[in-house]
């Protein structure tokens, strides 16, 4: 799976640490047999996984950018490149 991402994605091969991880956090969110239809997170954690978040691997975004004294019409944002999901919280990890 973690080759197919960063296939599909055009990243470089270094990456393949952050495909991986993502892999993994996907995977624990898609339903298995051997679990008779539900997730590996539904078992561990006994609520059904909010999916709403999820993003392609390697798409691109935009990181809102809060410093402070721009001026009005300088951009609030930079183009960075989804990699992945963070372990503790709930954000992206975003390569600039």
């Amino acid at each position: 799976m973690a080759r197919c991402l960063l296939t599909e994605s055009g990243l470089a091969t270094s990456f393949w640490g952050e495909a991986i991880a993502t892999a993994n956090y996907l995977r624990n969110r898609c339903p298995t047999r051997s679990l008779k239809g539900r997730t590996p997170y539904e078992k561990w954690r006994g609520r059904i996984p909010n999916v709403s978040h999820l993003k392609d691997f390697g798409c691109e975004v935009y990181v809102l950018d809060r410093t402070p004294g721009k001026g009005k019409l300088e951009p609030r944002s930079t183009k960075g490149v989804f990699i992945g999901y963070s372990d503790t919280s709930r954000v992206y990890k975003v390569w600039l």
